[in-house]
């Protein structure tokens, strides 16, 4: 089983190859300090760095779905939009 540090390099790793064809919303961190674990599964949010280092809420996303990562395997995926409102409805996320 993946550690909160292991799961966090897979999360970035992930998210920075998922990220490549995004333009201009490519620039993009995890946010540690909102990151969780849930049933076997680390759930990283993320947001554009011009945001989260400078302010500019021009560059906030908006319907970015978390990543992933089941903690077993270290498999990543996108959460999806049930999975991301279900965490959104328990104050979670």
């Amino acid at each position: 089983m993946l550690d909160r540090n292991e799961a966090m390099r897979e999360a970035m790793a992930f998210l920075a190859e998922a990220s490549v064809s995004w333009g201009a919303s490519s620039d993009v961190r995890i946010i540690p300090e909102y990151c969780f674990t849930d049933q076997e599964r680390f759930i990283a949010p993320y947001d554009n760095v011009a945001y989260l280092d400078h302010g500019n809420e021009d560059m906030q996303l908006g319907g970015n779905l978390p990543v992933a990562v089941d903690l077993n395997t270290g498999s990543c995926r996108f959460l999806s939009l049930e999975e991301t409102e279900d965490f959104m409805e328990r104050d979670v996320l």
